[in-house]
């Protein structure tokens, strides 16, 4: 499964340059942790799967696999 590739989304407008580049400075920090395509994503098939924190968008930081294969 692929997807579009990630672009920096534009800094709110009202803000000084300076503050606006600071933003957009972190966006592309953040960014670039991520894969732009889930085609990149590899990992185990079966057991525990511990997330980087930077991912553990819900809080939560493991999760168990198991594998559909059949089902």
């Amino acid at each position: 499964m692929s997807s579009s590739p990630q672009h920096s989304a534009p800094a709110p407008s009202g803000l000084s340059h300076a503050v606006a580049a600071d933003i957009a400075l972190y966006r592309e920090k953040f960014r670039r942790r991520l894969p732009e395509s889930l085609d990149e994503l590899h990992g185990p098939t079966q057991g525990v799967v511990e997330l980087p924190l930077h991912m553990a968008w819900s809080g939560m930081t493991s999760y168990a696999w198991a594998s559909r294969a059949g089902a």
